[in-house]
């Protein structure tokens, strides 16, 4: 089953792309800072578990820095973000 991205008008889902996938964080503070920045009303009502278990972001709405270089599916950041 693919994972979708969950950014606004990103279309990107992992069987199209060779790009990793991130799960929101179930840190209750740095999940409520990607869900602020992913500007998805939707995604408010949702605990960090909810959100860990059944949502991603592909790897484009990170800045390539804070994407940690020795494990491709984890993050550095809270705030980074490339939503275009």
């Amino acid at each position: 089953m693919p994972n979708f991205c969950a950014a606004p008008n990103c279309t990107r889902k992992s069987t199209q792309s060779d790009l990793a996938f991130f799960r929101f964080p179930r840190d209750p503070t740095r999940c409520q800072k990607w869900v602020e920045n992913c500007r998805r009303a939707d995604l408010e009502d949702k605990t960090p578990d909810q959100l860990n278990k059944h949502y991603r972001l592909c790897a484009k709405h990170f800045e390539t820095s804070l994407i940690c270089r020795t494990s491709p599916y984890r993050t550095l950041s809270t705030v980074a973000w490339n939503l275009s």
